[in-house]
């Protein structure tokens, strides 16, 4: 992992390390330290971040649901045993993978050969870990500044959302115009934010085919909330919100004829095509040269093949990546 692609995580969670060397050692596992002369991981991380989580979100739930009563007392909207579910919800194992998944961080995650084999920045708990870890990372980089830990985990987490919306609503139009971004361009929206006498402007931009959509509110959070929501309304009602690849799912070798198919029904590419020849291999053998085609375009995807049948999955398979540009 390069310093730019640290500087690019960071940005991402909107803080400043003083030494970015140690949000590397948030995306390492233990199993690549081991490998690699006993480079810092980073289990200590997860721990101190667990507990700095546990403070800010147990701040917020206080902030949220309690106000200080006329007599100087304290009371609270919730009582201990609803605080304690809404509690368990924001920090559970899939609360915290799927936040990951949200960024997309789980993609730059260092392991050992044993985790690759397993494939496991899949799993949940590496990422809950992950997530753990990269809060851990700002705390002792911040030496556990308060202001700093919140805003990174009101970033990571966005905790207000779900406190107002509950757990069950996905309007969250910050998350869907992250998820939009990282599907169309395979990078992430960029925020600028612009301290006003009444609150905030955010200014988004998704990539250089679209102005800049703006958002204003009493907190950054609102403000950027507000810049995604217009975002997210102008996309849909210009009918870009869907993209190919999100009707017919990732290339599949053995659906790729129905996945080009259905992609022309709905009228993303021309219709497909199929020629095939017959030639014999030096052994005399018969073979099939296929050819995958669409009406209107010059381009086509071929290949030599044992038998009709694989050849067409296969170069439609080919095709289809290029339509999806899967795999660039």
């Amino acid at each position: 992992m390069d310093n730019e692609t640290l500087l690019e995580i960071a940005t991402q969670l909107e803080y400043d390390f003083d030494d970015i060397r140690i949000l590397r050692q948030a995306f390492t596992r233990k199993s690549y330290s081991e490998e690699h002369n006993g480079e810092y991981h980073n289990e200590v991380l997860e721990f101190y971040g667990d507990k700095a989580l546990d403070f800010v979100v147990m701040k917020k739930l206080s902030e949220h649901y309690g106000n200080a009563t006329q007599n100087g007392k304290y009371a609270s909207e919730k009582t201990e045993g609803q605080l304690t579910e809404i509690k368990k919800k924001l920090v559970c194992k899939k609360m915290l993978a799927h936040r990951i998944d949200t960024f997309g961080f789980a993609d730059y995650i260092l392991m050992g050969k044993g985790d690759v084999g397993q494939n496991a920045q899949n799993q949940d708990s590496v990422k809950e870990d992950l997530f753990e870890a990269i809060v851990g990372a700002v705390a002792i980089d911040s030496g556990w500044d308060a202001e700093a830990l919140e805003d990174v985990i009101d970033r990571m987490l966005d905790i207000e959302h779900y406190l107002e919306k509950g757990f069950s609503d996905d309007e969250n139009y910050v998350d869907l115009i992250q998820t939009w971004c990282q599907k169309r361009y395979s990078w992430i929206p960029e925020y600028d934010f612009y301290e006003m006498e009444d609150g905030w402007e955010c200014s988004l931009s998704l990539s250089d085919d679209y102005d800049d959509f703006i958002g204003r509110g009493y907190s950054k959070r609102e403000a950027r909330m507000n810049a995604a929501q217009n975002a997210y309304e102008y996309l849909e009602e210009n009918d870009e919100l869907l993209l190919p690849i999100d009707e017919v799912g990732e290339p599949d070798i053995d659906r790729a004829i129905n996945q080009l198919q259905e992609l022309y029904q709905k009228g993303y590419i021309d219709e497909p095509y199929y020629e095939f020849y017959e030639d014999h291999d030096e052994n005399g053998n018969p073979t099939w040269l296929c050819e995958c085609h669409l009406k209107n375009r010059d381009q086509y995807w071929y290949g030599n093949h044992s038998s009709k049948k694989q050849g067409k999955k296969s170069v439609a398979y080919s095709m289809l990546c290029d339509v999806l540009e899967w795999g660039d």
